[in-house]
């Protein structure tokens, strides 16, 4: 393998989570490319069954990464049985960032999420290495409230033990969220003060995901010529609202003439568009379609405004929805509800779309006014893009990393020193 040159500064990066996903791709992939320019990156990923055994896509990310000169492991995840599944795959990712840690004794272990960070709290145990807790949100309260863990149980005690370790020995700590950041005095950990607290956001490719004419072909195709668009990407399950966006924009679709609703989904197609019937949004209204990452912009773009709810818990404060940012590069104003992250300050902030207070329905009847003058607005789509390169811009998401990863290695060497 033609990897570049050994003198730029090593980072082992841990992801929990895949890069054949296209949040992986997105949130992990985007950013590491960009950052092979200055620093030796080594890749530790898991991916699910499904995206591993697809080879063609396999070797193309592969070949991708090896021309950035990145040393990917693509390790399978293993989601059974609960806690042993997990314990074998920290232990699995921990040889390989052992052999990394041989080869290395500077570095920086950059842990994407709580999983990631056991791992690298080892590789940290030895040597010159300094840790970076990439938090991605507060994952054990994220689990009790999805009803997986109890506050009392084994499980949810020994996340909150690692989460101590990870806040109180970090060199360094990003969050998603302004939200978030105001919640660390409330988990009683003696965070040093001395220790950077970096907020990045979701950030997108500005130049991918961008403004532009409409493919009138695909709005033909689709059968969405003369209609008001009003758009879903992505997961609409899990922390997602579904069945309240599905109400949502049956409600909207009965008060606006012409709307139709374009999902853009990986998930089952038939069971939506059963539940969308139940939620009294008509079959004739709603198009599914399927899409890979590279073609989601041209959808986005056919859209007047992007729906997402996420249910508003604490995890939740720490948490930023990627498509958020992906809505508003492409121009596209959003309909959001209040509470999840930094999410509602921002659309409120930029005036690029409504705020629904909750789900209830009184607020669909009072968002109905707003709605309608966001989709006559003439300027509000310079206004999503100008939020999204202030505030999501990819470029300046990567620049925010470099600045934490050299603070590091010139600690490190002052260290030394």
């Amino acid at each position: 393998m033609n990897y570049f040159s050994s003198t730029r500064s090593p980072i082992l990066y841990l992801s929990y989570d895949g890069i054949l996903e296209p949040l992986g791709e997105s949130q992990v992939l985007n950013y590491l490319e960009r950052l092979s320019v200055s620093y030796d990156i080594t890749l530790i990923s898991f991916e699910k069954r499904s995206d591993i055994s697809e080879e063609s896509r396999l070797l193309k990310f592969k070949a991708r990464l090896e021309k950035v000169g990145i040393r990917w492991y693509p390790l399978r995840y293993h989601k059974t049985p609960p806690v042993l599944s997990t314990a074998y795959d920290v232990a699995r990712a921990w040889w390989y960032a052992r052999r990394w840690r041989r080869r290395n004794q500077s570095g920086i272990a950059h842990a994407r999420g709580y999983v990631a960070g056991l791992v690298a709290l080892l590789v940290k145990r030895r040597g010159r290495i300094r840790f970076l807790f990439d938090m991605r949100g507060f994952w054990p309260e994220e689990k009790v409230e999805a009803g997986h863990w109890t506050i009392n149980g084994i499980s949810y005690r020994a996340a909150k033990w690692c989460e101590r370790r990870f806040f109180e020995r970090s060199d360094a700590i990003v969050s998603l969220t302004e939200a978030g950041v105001r919640q660390f005095k409330t988990l009683g950990y003696k965070i040093d003060p001395d220790v950077p607290v970096k907020v990045i956001p979701t950030c997108v490719d500005m130049h991918r995901f961008c403004s532009g004419p409409r493919n009138q072909g695909l709005i033909d195709s689709l059968g969405l010529a003369g209609s008001t668009v009003i758009g879903c990407v992505g997961t609409m399950s899990g922390w997602y609202l579904r069945q309240d966006m599905l109400e949502y924009l049956a409600f909207v679709s009965s008060q606006l003439a012409n709307v139709k609703v374009l999902v853009v989904t990986r998930e089952d197609h038939h069971c939506l568009q059963t539940d969308a019937e139940l939620a009294g949004l008509n079959s004739g209204r709603l198009v599914i379609v399927r899409a890979t990452f590279e073609e989601m912009p041209r959808l986005i773009r056919l859209m007047d405004c992007g729906l997402f709810f996420i249910r508003p818990t604490f995890s939740k404060k720490g948490s930023a929805a990627t498509k958020l940012g992906e809505f508003l590069a492409c121009g596209v104003p959003v309909v959001i509800n209040a509470g999840v992250g930094d999410s509602d300050r921002i659309v409120r902030r930029g005036r690029v779309g409504v705020v629904l207070p909750d789900t209830t329905q009184k607020s669909f009847e009072d968002s109905m006014e707003a709605v309608q003058t966001m989709l006559t607005d003439s300027d509000v789509r310079h206004r999503c893009r100008r939020t999204a390169q202030d505030i999501f811009d990819l470029d300046q998401g990567v620049r925010s990393y470099k600045t934490l990863y050299n603070q590091l290695f010139r600690e490190t060497h002052a260290n030394e020193c």
